[in-house]
């Protein structure tokens, strides 16, 4: 009975993950805690472009994050939330971050601009998965000059189930990860936030 009951999960497993993983998106969620670590009202320009090789191709689309795999290993891609550019999505959670430390979001001419390039950003799941990601962080005065330049990167795990795959762990877990890589780049670097927050 066992052996009958085992055969129809492998049979099933397959169906049900393909099932699971079609059309598919992920949220950060990311929310900040305020942390006044700077000067109140420092003006800051933020910028953030998506230079992912796969997407300046035409290969992925601008809201691509990453991609779960079916139970034959066919894979499906997964969007941000509304299919949103993910440089859309950074830019708004870093402008709340920025807020959240003390600085005020500024246009072009602001006394500092902080810039984000997106160098890889994606996932792979299939029964377990890995996430991974790679931001150019750079902090420039007014004139265009470096003040700091940084590389913010992660690779994690995230096990998943033999019924779910990868995205119940990656639902679970993304939100985590995410918000780690949100707090790199200013937040827990204390090069950058005093390039930031030095006034002219």
């Amino acid at each position: 009975m066992f052996v009958r009951y085992a055969r129809y999960a492998a049979i099933l497993a397959p169906l049900v993950l393909a099932g699971c993983v079609v059309g598919q998106s992920i949220s950060g969620g990311y929310v900040p805690t305020a942390s006044a670590v700077a000067p109140a009202g420092q003006e800051v320009q933020l910028v953030v472009t998506d230079d992912r090789a796969a997407v300046k191709s035409g290969d992925k689309a601008v809201h691509y994050v990453g991609r779960y795999r079916g139970g034959f290993g066919n894979p499906f891609d997964v969007s941000t939330p509304n299919k949103e550019p993910l440089a859309t999505v950074l830019a708004r959670d870093l402008t709340a971050e920025l807020a959240a430390l003390g600085y005020r979001a500024g246009a072009a001419g602001a006394p500092r601009s902080l810039k984000v390039s997106i160098v890889e950003w994606n996932f792979d799941g299939y029964q377990n998965g890995k996430f991974w990601y790679d931001l150019d962080v750079r902090v420039l005065d007014a004139a265009g000059q470096s003040l700091a330049r940084k590389r913010v990167s992660g690779n994690h795990y995230i096990e998943g189930s033999l019924w779910t795959g990868a995205k119940g762990g990656f639902e679970k877990n993304y939100p985590v990860f995410y918000a780690q890589a949100v707090g790199k780049i200013v937040r827990e670097d204390a090069e950058v936030r005093a390039a930031l927050a030095t006034a002219n």
